[in-house]
């Protein structure tokens, strides 16, 4: 079925970009935190974010060495991964997957979180908008349901089935993770020693995300990055502590029409989102910042106006 849809795109000559190209390239965003006056002793830190590498036997070896050389020539000072390692919640090619970790490292430390693909098993939306198990979609199957996205009502109310409620970990994946640089955290908190909480939040999507336990340990004499991989958290973080939400999980709209406005709302839609407006970039919310990256990979192989995403945050008095 792959093959059909890489036919589809070759023959339309427009599909050659969007299929072959757009998802191979890896663009830098460079986002300023302006510290205030009592944060001074994080001035000049080089923070990266990657998140939704989606990985898979076929993504290749050059991809992934791209993204190595791109977020080394940045020299980091703490890198944060904010979910979604694997693709339909399938480690294939561990070997592979681990050695691109263990090349990732910073002097601050690794932290990462899951995102809906890393738990035991896949979770997503189903027909009636609530998260549920779903079973890999084949290509031609989810183009179908993206355009049933774009014409169906839009959600009015976020809800996770009785069946996600009881996935596990992935315990193979975590694993893997501990021969790596990357701390996984789940609903938890660390203060590093220059005075930085990084907090990480489980999944929404399999009813996970729990700040009331989260953020027990978090130190509100200093700031903090928070790692919610599912963008509709940010409204549930507000009464929290941390000065930066970051997320992923929309991949950037994935198929991205900035203009003009009626099909800008339609690639809205196809992120699935009860806040359609968080799809992509940096946002302001009273006095709190967030992210959302582009990510890196895709389960689908196919990107317009949605390159693969380095976030880089640099922070300055």
């Amino acid at each position: 079925m792959s093959l059909f849809v890489d036919f589809l795109s070759i023959a339309s000559v427009v599909g050659i970009w969007p299929r072959f190209i757009e998802p191979k390239m890896v663009s830098i965003s460079e986002t300023p935190w302006h510290l205030e006056p009592d944060q001074a002793h994080l001035d000049n830190l080089t923070i990266i974010q990657l998140s939704d590498l989606h990985f898979h036997k076929g993504v290749s070896q050059k991809f992934l060495d791209k993204i190595v050389r791109r977020v080394c020539r940045k020299r980091p000072d703490l890198i944060l991964f904010t979910g979604d390692f694997l693709c339909y919640s399938q480690l294939e090619e561990a070997e592979r997957i681990k050695d691109f970790l263990q090349r990732l490292k910073a002097p601050l430390g690794c932290f990462c979180i899951f995102g809906n693909h890393d738990y035991s098993q896949y979770v997503s939306r189903n027909r009636e908008g609530i998260y549920d198990l779903i079973p890999p979609p084949n290509p031609l199957r989810g183009v179908l349901k993206g355009i049933s996205t774009i014409f169906s009502a839009p959600q009015t109310r976020y809800g996770v089935s009785d069946a996600v409620l009881s996935i596990e970990h992935h315990q193979e994946l975590c694993s893997l993770l501990k021969q790596t640089h990357f701390q996984l955290l789940e609903n938890a908190t660390v203060t590093l020693p220059l005075g930085l909480n990084i907090t990480g939040l489980g999944d929404m999507a399999l009813g996970r995300c729990r700040p009331e336990t989260a953020f027990a340990g978090y130190n509100r004499k200093f700031p903090g990055m928070i790692l919610s991989h599912n963008p509709d958290s940010f409204p549930k973080l507000l009464d929290y502590p941390g000065d930066w939400i970051l997320s992923g999980h929309t991949h950037g709209e994935q198929i991205h029409f900035p203009w003009p406005k009626f099909l800008n709302r339609v690639s809205q839609k196809l992120a699935r989102l009860d806040n359609r407006e968080y799809t992509r970039g940096l946002f302001t919310v009273g006095d709190k910042k967030m992210y959302v990256s582009r990510g890196l990979g895709c389960h689908k192989p196919f990107r317009f106006c949605s390159v693969p995403e380095i976030s880089v945050i640099r922070t300055s008095i």
